[in-house]
This record gives structure tokens, sequence and C-alpha cells, in this order.
């Protein structure tokens, strides 16, 4: 799992540097940085960022990888690290609990981890996490902001680290198989690709409260801004639609259908729409306020257009968009989500593919390939490049339907190319000021 030892002198000099600006933790280089490649039967020892539902979830995965051992657990809430500790030892005894994430990173026998903590840290967590040595799986949407996103990126790249986004709709054979009709032409020349996914909702309101015992509220805030604590805001489903903590479903959600489009459409790890524009709605009331509806269209290069809504399975035509990813060609369409997959004609369903076509990447397990490609140092189905292209649409989506203009991204110099004066809560989806000592990107 090495590098060379110049870059790996480099990589351990560096996470030194941030470590002493932000904490007194020492650091124990993991074997990962020194070059010194596991043999096959040693299991990759991972360590757990985040450890509530989806935490849980992705745990209970892990634990089914004889290839990978758990070795830490970390979480600001007592409850959630109690409840994953007494999951994760039924198999494994030997497993320690923290408070604080950077304990965990100093580490030197955790090789992964998997970072499965409120959106607003993704950016944060992987850049650290790169520069202590980790490989990392991280939980979508990868950041909040597009510049996090390319910094992020930059890192991971600099410490040459293995990245694998959780748009685990990669890891599946129906998802898979609609976008290879479409990139082997069986639905005729690619037109249009329609996304919806659920929308977002109003909170509640929020008044302060005490912070209740075993949990660090302020770990929890983290680089976001600090405002008094309510237990509203602080748990699922609201935070999930508060802008300073997330971007709502149209981001959380909508990378999963959006990075299915992506894949459909090809160029996925290189290259995006140019042309975003659209409406949305918010709430006027309660703690939450990202978009509860939107409606945008975008059009790539070849004026192939990607229509992108909130479901639409109650509204009349022309305007019903149903939660998935439809294809349509100039011979067919394909329609997918987590239920079904569909096309017209049925028949495309019983193509077989001629070893001349486009065969895409097989993942048949989305943690196993993380933690496959963490022995092996190949690039998993969803690498850094796709995860930013990806979630960099989602950016783009609420920038348009927030200034009601026509936005115009340039896909090669990853820029809005027509910038215009925006307004706090725009700017800040480019480019999103944090709290010190997390001001690190």
């Amino acid at each position: 799992m090495g590098t060379n030892n110049k870059k790996q002198t480099t990589t351990r000099r560096s996470f030194l540097k941030t470590s002493a600006i932000l904490a007194s933790f020492p650091l124990i280089p993991s074997f990962s940085l020194f070059g010194k490649d596991p043999k096959p039967s040693e299991k990759v020892g991972v360590g757990f960022i985040g450890t509530g539902s989806r935490g849980k979830d992705l745990i209970t995965g892990m634990m089914s990888l004889k290839e990978a051992q758990i070795r830490a657990l970390c979480d600001v809430r007592k409850e959630n690290l109690d409840e994953s500790a007494d999951i994760v030892r039924k198999k494994f005894k030997d497993v320690s609990l923290y408070k604080d994430f950077r304990e965990l990173l100093s580490r030197s026998d955790i090789d992964a981890v998997v970072i499965a903590t409120n959106d607003h840290w993704h950016g944060v967590l992987s850049v650290l996490s790169a520069q202590a040595g980790k490989d990392m799986y991280v939980e979508k949407p990868l950041c909040i902001s597009i510049q996090d996103d390319l910094k992020v990126r930059e890192i991971i790249k600099q410490h040459n680290r293995v990245f694998q986004f959780g748009t685990q709709q990669r890891s599946n054979d129906d998802f898979r198989f609609a976008c290879e009709l479409v990139r082997n032409g069986y639905i005729g020349e690619l037109k249009k690709i329609c996304v919806a996914v659920p929308g977002g909702i109003v909170g509640p309101t929020c008044s302060e409260e005490p912070v209740p015992d075993g949990f660090d509220y302020e770990m929890w805030l983290g680089p976001a801004p600090t405002v008094p604590f309510c237990q509203a805001r602080t748990v699922r489903p609201n935070w999930f639609h508060i802008s300073d903590y997330a971007m709502g479903f149209i981001g959380g959600w909508g990378i999963h259908h959006v990075d299915i489009a992506q894949w459909g459409y090809g160029n996925d790890d290189t290259s995006g729409p140019i042309e975003f524009v659209g409406t949305g709605e918010f709430p006027q009331e309660g703690i939450c306020d990202c978009a509860k509806s939107w409606n945008v269209y975008m059009r790539y290069a070849d004026g192939v257009i990607a229509h992108f809504t909130d479901e639409q399975t109650e509204k009349k035509e022309p305007h019903l968009n149903p939660t998935g990813i439809t294809f349509e060609g100039t011979e067919g369409t394909v329609y997918v989500n987590r239920e079904t997959l569909q096309t017209t004609p049925k028949e495309l369903l019983n193509i077989k593919l001629k070893p001349t076509d486009v065969h895409l990447y097989t993942s048949k397990h989305h943690l196993k390939n993380f933690i496959d490609c963490v022995k092996t140092r190949e690039q998993p189905v969803c690498n850094i490049d796709v995860a930013v292209r990806s979630n960099t649409i989602c950016l783009l989506s609420d920038i348009a339907i927030r200034t009601r203009k026509v936005i115009r991204w340039d896909p090669v110099k990853e820029m809005i190319t027509d910038p215009s004066t925006l307004s706090e809560n725009v700017q800040q989806l480019i480019h999103r000021p944090k709290k010190a000592p997390w001001n690190i990107i």
C-alpha cells in the first residue's frame, strides 16, 4: 500500500504541521505511509468517523468483509459510539472508541477510514485523512462548496490516496447495465436525461436548549458557524436541509441519480454540463433553508439536455418526472431507479453486450471494491475525479435556482465563466468560509 520514501516523508511532515495547529495529539505514521505492502492475507485496518444511522449501516457492511478489520470508532455522540461498539464487538473485540477523530488518525494500525459524518465535515476530514496517509471511503455528498471539492481532489492526488465515494448505485447491476445500454448506442443517439429525487422539507422552529450529556456540540459544529444548541438542529432529517451543514436533497439525494446520469452520458470523470438554468422553492419558516423543490435544465456541449427536478409523480404531463434516471434516445429509452429497470422497446432488456461494446467498471459490493483497491492501489468505481464532477453538478444546480440566472460553467477550467455579483448564500456554494482551526481548505 506504499508510495516512495520521499513522498512518504512529505506526507508525514505535512500532517504533523497541520496537527500542531489543530491539536497536540502525536502522529504515529501508518505502514501505508512507509511503503510496507501488507501480505495478501493481512487485513486492512479500518476506522469509522461518524457512527450514526448511516455509519452503522456501513459498519455492518464492512463487518461482512474478510479482508477488513474494524479497529476504531469515533463519534461526538456517546450514544452512537456505544451502540456501534456493541455491534462491532460481536466480531472484533479490540475496538477503540474516540470522541476526537484526530486521535483515530494518529494510529499506525489504521490504514483506511470511513467518513460518515454530517456533510459539512466531509471536506476537512478528507484532507486531514489524506495528510495522515489514510485511504478513505467518504459518504455523499462530497463537499458543500465547489472550491472545497477541488481542494479535496488536489490533496487526495498529492498524497496518492485511494478514495471511494459513497454513491453506491455504481455497484448495482441495474444501474450499470442501464448506462451500458446508453453508452453503446442501444437507444440510438442520446438526446435527453431526466433525473428526479425526493424533495426538501420545512423544518421546525428552534429555541436554545441545554446541550445533553455525552454530546460534544462544539465538535459537531466544527467548521460551521457557532449557534445556540437546539436538539432539532442536530438530528435527521432536519440537518440534511440546513445550509450550514448540507445542500439539502438537491445534493444529498440528488448526487446519487445525477452521478448515474453522468455515468450514462460518459466523460463522467473529466467533464459535465456547460450551462445551468432553473427555479426553486425554499422554506419561508423554520430552521431548514435548503430547496424544497427545484426545476433545473442543464446543457452539455454536444446539445444533450439534462432535466433535474424533485420528484414529480403527482403532477400532470408534460412535467411528470418520477424518482430515478430516464435516458431518452432517438430509438428508445431506459428508466432506472433502485426498484426497477425499464426500457422502450422492452427487448433492450435482453441485450447481451458484445466483446467490442463498452463494458463499464464492474463492482458488486461498494465497500469491498474500496477495500480491494486499498490493497491493490487501483482506482475504485467511484474515484475522486468522478465524485468531484458529479458533486459539482449538484452545487451548480443549487446556484442556478438561487440566482435564477443562466450559469455558464467551463468544465475544463472548472469555473463559472460569467460570475456576476452573487448574494452571500450563493457565494458560499462556491467558497465556504470556516471557523478556525478548521479553515484549512
